[in-house]
C-alpha cells in the first residue's frame, strides 16, 4: 500500500490528511480435520467441494456434536455459519424428527442467510429451510408449523408466538438445536429483553421435553463468554481462537481539518482515486441520505464509472439488495456506499478497500466492517476518517487503539427488575409460573403484588398464570425498558415503538433522527396519548436534546479509593435542543417537557481538594464521551453530572449513570475499569490540538448549560491528579 500512498500524495486535492499508517501483519490459516463425531455424509460434502476447516471451526462442531453450547466469536469470513450449519444439518439427516431454530436480530439478516441454509440442506438431502415471521403468508403459516424441521425468525417474532406454543407442540418436542447469531447486538435494552426472551423459550421447551444445544454466532466480542452466559442464564463454551488466514490490512487515518472544505467532497475525491485505481471499494456511512447523495455525487463526478457504483441500505427492496450484493460478489460493482446494513453477515464477497465514515458506535462494529475487505487472504487498506466527535477524534490521535484496542463487552441486564417482571406477566400467559421459578430470578410472590392488584396476576395450584384481557406480548417491548410506550408515527403507519424515557429524549417537537439510515423530523409529541407524528426530512441537520440533571445518591453498593458505585435517583429536564449541520452547530431552540424522574446506576469519581467548577465540567464531559470506549454502548445511553461539592458526598465530584431506569451495568462496568477509564480521557484531553475546549474534546451539544463554566486545562489537571493518587488502584 505504500505505492498506492505515494501516487495519492501527487494528487492536487490531497493536502497531506493521512496522518498515521498502521499495519496489521498477515496471519497464516491454522487448518483441521473434520471432527470424527461428523456423520460420513457431512465429511464427503466437505470432501467434494474441496473445504479444508479452519481449527475454530473444527472446535466450534465438536462442542456442538458433543452437544455442548457454545458461542463462536471470530471475525468477518471466518465461516461462522457453516460451522455451526454443518453439524445441525447432519444430525437432522441422522434424526428424521428432529427441528432446529434460527434466530437472527433482523428480517433482512434472515433473508440474506435463507440462500445459504437451503443450499447446504438440499446438498445433504434434508427439507429446505422456511422463514415464520410477521411477513409470512398466513395461508402458509399452518404448513410450516407443522411440517418444516428448519426454521429462521427473529426476536421480535418469537416473543410474539410463545403464548401459542400449543400449535407448535411437534416441532418444539422434537426442538434439538437453537442457533442464535449476531450475538453481540444483542446490547443494552434489547439485548436484556433478548435474554429473558430465551429465559421464557427455554421453560417452554422443558415443558415439552425438549434439551436443545445451544449455538451463539458472533463477531469478535470481549468476554464472549460472559456475554453468552447471560444471554442463555446457563454455562457456555467460547470459541474465540481465530483460525481463518488474514492477508496484510493497512489503515490510513484521515485528518479532514487538513483541508480547509468539508468531508463530504474529500470522501468523494477519495473515492474517484480508487476507483481510478481499480480497487473493489466499499464505503461504510451513517445514514440513508448520505448514502444516496455520496453515490448520486460519484456517479456524477466519475461518469465513465457510472455503472460500477450503488448504493445499498436498509429500505430496498430485496431484489435491490441482492442485486448489490451479487454485484459486488460477481466483480461487477466497483464502489458501492452503505449504511451498517452491510456490516452484519452478508455475502458480498472480497473487497479492496473499506472506507469508515466516522466511528460506527464501538470497536467490534469496526472491526467487522473492516473485516469486509482482504477476504480470502488478500491485502487490504482500511480507511478512517472521523466526524466531529471526542471519541473520533481520540481513534484518530490513538490510531493503535482502534485497530489492536480489547474489544468492548456488551451490557445488558437480564435481572433487571421492571423489565424481568414485565417478562413474568408474558410467561404466565404461557405456562403458569411458579414460586421456585421467580426466586430463582430473584424475585418473590411480595414482586408481583402491583400485577396482582391490577388483576393481571392470579395464583393457582399450578402457579402464577395471566388474568388481564390484552396479550402482555402486545404491551411488553423487547427494547425498552420502561412500561409506558410512544409510538412514532409517519403519514398514519407507526413507524417504530420507543419508550418515553427515549422518547422524550429523541423525538421531541423539532428533533430530527434517523430510522434505518432515512431521516424524520417531529411534527408533535403527545406524551398523554403516547404518540409522535413524524414527517419525511430531506435536509441535512440533525438535531440533540439540550439535557440538566440533577442526581442523588440513594445506596452506595461498592467503593473504593476516590470512587463509588451505587443507586442513584435521577431528575432529568430537556431544556432545549441544537440543530447540527455536519457535526457543527448553527442554532439553539428552547423546549419545555415536563421533567423526568427515575432510579438507576451511577459511578461517581471523588477528589479531596477543591477543583473548579469549570475543571470537573470539562472532566465530565470528556468521561462521558468516552464511555463507548470501554462498554458496548452509544454515549446517549449515559448520563453524567459535576459539582464542587456534591451534597451526597460532601466532596467535589463527577457523577456518571445509567440513563436506563434500573440501570442495565454500564456504571458497574465503569467502577470495575475507572483508572483505565481516566487514562484514556487524559490521552483525548492531551492529543486534541485546541486550547479552551471544542466539540472534539470537551464541549457536548447536550449540555443544558450552554457548556458553561469550562476549563479544559484544569479538566485534564484533575484527571491526571486523581491517576496518580488513585490509578493504580483501578
Amino acid at each position: 500500500m505504500r505505492e498506492l500512498l505515494e501516487r495519492l500524495e501527487r494528487k492536487k486535492w490531497y493536502r497531506g490528511q493521512v496522518v498515521a499508517v498502521v499495519e496489521v501483519p498477515p496471519k497464516p490459516g491454522r487448518y483441521a480435520e473434520p471432527p470424527p463425531a461428523l456423520p460420513s455424509p457431512a465429511k464427503a460434502w466437505l470432501e467434494s467441494q474441496g473445504f479444508r476447516l479452519f481449527s475454530h471451526q473444527r472446535e466450534a462442531m465438536e462442542k456442538i456434536l458433543a452437544h455442548e453450547d457454545v458461542i463462536l466469536a471470530t471475525g468477518p469470513s471466518s465461516g461462522k455459519t457453516l460451522a455451526i450449519a454443518l453439524p445441525i444439518l447432519s444430525q437432522l439427516g441422522q434424526d428424521p424428527r428432529a427441528t432446529a431454530l434460527l434466530l437472527y436480530p433482523m428480517k433482512a439478516l434472515a433473508q440474506d442467510q435463507l440462500r445459504k441454509w437451503r443450499e447446504l440442506a438440499e446438498s445433504l438431502g434434508i427439507r429446505a429451510p422456511e422463514i415464520y415471521d410477521g411477513d409470512t403468508p398466513a395461508h402458509l403459516r399452518q404448513r410450516i408449523r407443522t411440517q418444516s424441521r428448519l426454521l429462521l425468525t427473529n426476536p421480535y417474532a418469537l416473543h410474539q408466538y410463545l403464548e401459542w406454543h400449543h400449535l407448535w407442540a411437534p416441532f418444539l418436542s422434537n426442538l434439538r438445536y437453537v442457533m442464535v447469531d449476531e450475538a453481540h447486538w444483542y446490547s443494552g435494552a434489547f439485548g436484556s429483553g433478548v435474554a429473558l426472551l430465551l429465559w421464557r423459550l427455554q421453560r417452554i421447551l422443558r415443558r415439552y421435553g425438549a434439551q436443545p444445544v445451544f449455538a451463539l454466532a458472533s463477531a469478535t466480542a470481549g468476554e464472549p463468554r460472559a456475554l453468552a452466559e447471560k444471554l442463555l442464564g446457563r454455562r457456555v463454551c467460547p470459541v474465540a481462537e481465530d483460525g481463518a488466514p488474514q492477508g496484510r490490512r493497512t489503515w490510513w487515518f484521515w485528518d479532514p481539518h487538513r483541508d480547509p472544505r468539508s468531508s463530504f467532497p474529500q470522501v468523494l475525491d477519495l473515492c474517484r482515486f480508487f476507483l481510478g485505481e481499480g480497487l473493489h471499494t466499499l464505503v461504510f456511512v451513517p445514514s440513508r441520505r448520505m448514502s444516496e447523495a455520496l453515490s448520486a455525487a460519484l456517479r456524477e463526478s466519475a461518469p465513465e464509472h457510472a455503472e460500477q457504483i450503488a448504493a445499498y441500505r436498509a429500505g430496498f427492496l430485496p431484489e435491490e439488495r441482492r442485486a448489490v450484493e451479487e454485484g459486488l460478489r460477481q466483480g461487477v460493482l466497483r464502489l458501492v456506499v452503505s449504511t451498517c446494513a452491510l456490516e452484519l453477515g452478508v455475502d458480498i464477497g472480497g473487497l479492496d478497500v473499506v472506507v469508515l465514515c466516522g466511528y460506527p458506535g464501538s470497536l467490534s462494529s469496526a472491526r467487522q466492517m473492516s473485516g469486509r475487505a482482504g477476504r480470502a487472504g488478500r491485502e487490504a487498506l482500511v480507511v478512517y476518517i472521523p466526524e466531529e466527535d471526542p471519541l473520533d477524534q481520540f481513534f484518530l490521535t490513538h490510531p493503535e487503539e482502534l485497530v489492536f484496542g480489547p474489544i468492548e463487552t456488551p451490557p445488558l441486564n437480564p435481572r433487571h427488575r421492571a423489565l424481568l417482571l414485565r417478562h413474568v406477566l408474558c410467561a404466565a400467559a404461557e405456562i403458569p409460573v411458579r414460586d421456585e421459578e421467580l426466586a430463582e430470578r430473584g424475585l418473590g410472590a411480595g414482586d408481583l403484588a402491583e400485577h396482582r392488584e391490577a388483576g393481571l396476576l392470579a395464583k393457582t395450584p399450578a402457579g402464577w398464570i395471566y388474568s388481564g384481557l390484552a396479550r402482555p406480548a402486545e404491551r411488553v417491548a423487547l427494547d425498552a425498558l420502561s412500561a409506558r410506550q410512544v409510538l412514532l408515527r409517519v403519514e398514519g403507519k407507526v413507524l417504530e415503538v420507543w419508550d418515553e424515557i427515549r422518547a422524550r429524549r429523541e423525538a421531541f417537537p423539532g428533533a430530527i433522527f434517523l430510522h434505518q439510515g432515512e431521516a424524520f423530523r417531529v411534527r408533535a409529541l403527545d406524551l398523554a396519548a403516547g404518540t409522535a407524528e413524524l414527517e419525511r426530512y430531506p435536509g441535512e441537520y440533525a438535531t440533540k436534546a439540550m439535557t440538566r440533571e440533577f442526581v442523588r445518591i440513594l445506596a452506595r453498593e461498592n467503593a473504593a479509593p476516590g470512587r463509588g458505585w451505587g443507586r442513584v435517583r435521577v431528575r432529568e429536564e430537556i431544556v432545549g435542543y441544537q440543530v447540527l449541520e455536519r457535526g457543527r452547530v448553527v442554532a439553539t431552540e428552547p423546549l419545555k417537557l415536563p421533567p423526568l424522574e427515575y432510579e438507576t446506576e451511577g459511578v461517581w469519581l471523588l477528589w479531596e481538594d477543591g477543583p473548579s467548577a469549570g475543571a470537573l465540567h470539562g472532566a465530565e464531559h470528556a468521561l462521558v464521551a468516552l464511555v463507548p470506549l470501554l462498554v458496548g454502548c452509544a454515549t446517549g445511553d449515559v448520563g453524567g453530572v459535576s459539582s464542587p461539592w456534591h451534597p451526597d458526598t460532601h466532596r467535589p465530584t463527577i457523577l456518571v449513570y445509567d440513563g436506563f431506569p434500573g440501570g442495565i451495568g454500564i456504571a458497574q462496568s465503569l467502577f470495575l475499569r475507572a483508572a483505565e477509564w481516566a487514562a484514556r480521557t487524559v490521552q483525548l484531553l492531551r492529543s486534541c490540538p485546541c486550547q479552551g475546549g471544542c466539540p472534539r474534546c470537551v464541549l457536548s451539544p447536550r449540555c443544558g448549560s450552554g457548556n458553561q463554566p469550562m476549563d479544559k486545562a484544569g479538566a485534564r489537571g484533575i484527571l491526571e491528579a486523581w491517576r496518580e493518587r488513585h490509578g493504580a488502584l483501578g
